[in-house]
């Protein structure tokens, strides 16, 4: 039954708005009721198109004169463009027919803030004061208050006045928007944090409450905080689909994929749901964690779409195709990463790697000093180019190289990639000596060995010196 009788007003509102429309392109003045104008100013205010409601307050206006709430809409719409003369105008025939009107009273105090008339504002804002006094309204003026004092530089009264409107009203959004996200307050944060742990221990099945104390946890890189604060949220209010979003994210930086990926996919099943560019990597990154790499890939695909420009989408397709054994690919679309701006090192020595696995050795060799340009303390670039220097019989070359970059920096990958490196070359002796002195230093890091020389796992020597530094 509800269901049906949505289904007509839908109807109803889009034959109203295709009456509109026809009449604007046709010239065509179309004459309407105000609940008509009412439908159609909601209608293209939900859609962001403000141009088109401000078409449309500008028509009710002339066939409604002495209605105020088509002014309202007027002046809401020029302050949002940031029209300020326009919108004071507005303003000034807003008095004439509806001078007492405490919705008139509290737009103009919202109008005077946001283009910061202080003294007009103060003024609005005592005036409110004297007529208002349900806590709702009440904190809606104490949101003001904390804003002006912010325009004024007084940040401690900024923060007491905002906090004061979320005591009066805890579901009041905007105050704590302000909190977290207003520079100005940054100084406050443990004290805004001791608020919205107050605010859940007196109402701990405020959701909103919850969702920002989530945010406030992870500004700071509570992790595990902010995972728990969002999961209440979301569990208080399935409704929300940002909430969804902000513990499918938190998850994702957790690594924790599979329960991202149903939280993401609880997001997307809401309408007001939107794909962005982040969302989409961080959904393929998920799928490509767990070796679902069909998923990952069209995921990322579909983060092409929305943003061909970012580097790592390419890189992560290509470490896709690596997976796959698909070295031709995968030099692609590294060559395409490479091609646009911030790109990693990782990507010039993924494009080395995977022009030598298509015996391209010139490209090869100059995507590893690409890497090592761009990062000169890469220490899987100098050894994986050591290695392809080695396969490519430039043995000489590539001790030297190592030998010289050993004498700027050390660290456990470049150490034990030294160590492979002289294995490979037949330095066995000096290879273990030096092997001693890296498990002496990196011991926890010792499988690296094995990732540069896998058949040294089982090499009797190795093992002997494993089990010594062990004990």
């Amino acid at each position: 039954m509800n269901r049906k009788s949505n289904d007509q007003r839908e109807k109803a509102l889009m034959a109203l708005v295709a009456r509109y429309e026809k009449g604007a392109q046709s010239g065509e003045t179309v004459f309407l009721a105000e609940e008509e104008f009412e439908e159609l100013l909601s209608h293209y205010f939900g859609h962001h198109d403000y141009e088109q409601t401000l078409e449309v307050a500008d028509l009710a206006i002339s066939q409604h004169h002495y209605t105020p709430d088509f002014y309202k809409w007027k002046a809401l719409i020029h302050k949002i463009n940031l029209e300020e003369e326009e919108a004071l105008s507005t303003l000034e025939q807003l008095n004439i027919y509806a001078p007492n009107d405490e919705e008139v009273m509290m737009l103009r105090l919202e109008v005077f803030v946001h283009f910061e008339h202080h003294e007009a504002a103060r003024a609005a804002l005592d005036q409110l004061y004297n007529v208002v006094d349900e806590d709702e309204k009440l904190s809606l003026l104490a949101f003001f208050d904390g804003l002006l004092c912010m325009q004024e530089n007084r940040f401690r009264e900024s923060f007491a006045a905002l906090s004061e409107a979320i005591r009066l009203d805890p579901y009041q959004e905007p105050a704590y928007d302000e909190l977290l996200n207003a520079p100005e307050l940054s100084g406050f944060r443990r004290e805004i944090g001791e608020l919205l742990r107050r605010q859940t221990d007196a109402d701990p099945f405020n959701d909103l409450t919850w969702f920002y104390l989530g945010l406030w946890y992870d500004d700071g890189g509570d992790d595990l905080e902010a995972l728990d604060a969002f999961a209440n949220a979301r569990s208080l209010n399935e409704v929300r689909s940002n909430y969804d979003l902000e513990y499918a994210d938190k998850l994702f930086d957790l690594e924790m994929y599979e329960p991202a990926l149903r939280a993401y996919n609880a997001y997307f099943e809401a309408d007001e749901a939107e794909e962005s560019y982040e969302t989409c990597m961080r959904i393929g990154r998920s799928y490509q964690m767990l070796d679902e790499l069909g998923p990952a890939k069209k995921a990322y695909f579909r983060a092409l779409e929305l943003d061909p420009e970012m580097y790592d989408i390419y890189q992560y397709i290509a470490e896709c195709s690596v997976a796959e054994e698909k070295w031709g690919l995968a030099a692609y679309y590294y060559g395409r990463a490479v091609e646009l701006p911030n790109h990693t090192a990782d990507c010039w020595l993924g494009l080395a790697l995977c022009s030598s696995a298509t015996n391209a050795p010139l490209e090869a060799e100059q995507a590893f000093l690409k890497a090592i340009e761009l990062d000169e303390q890469f220490s899987d670039a100098y050894v994986s180019y050591a290695l392809f220097l080695v396969e490519t019989g430039r043995e000489a070359d590539a001790l030297t190289m190592l030998d010289d970059v050993a004498e700027s920096f050390e660290d456990s990958a470049l150490s034990y990639g030294r160590v492979a490196i002289l294995m490979l070359c037949g330095r066995r002796k000096q290879a273990l000596a030096l092997l001693h002195d890296t498990l002496h230093d990196y011991y926890e890091d010792h499988d690296l060995l094995f990732n540069w020389h896998p058949e040294l796992e089982h090499d009797s020597d190795v093992r002997s010196l494993l089990e010594l530094h062990k004990e």
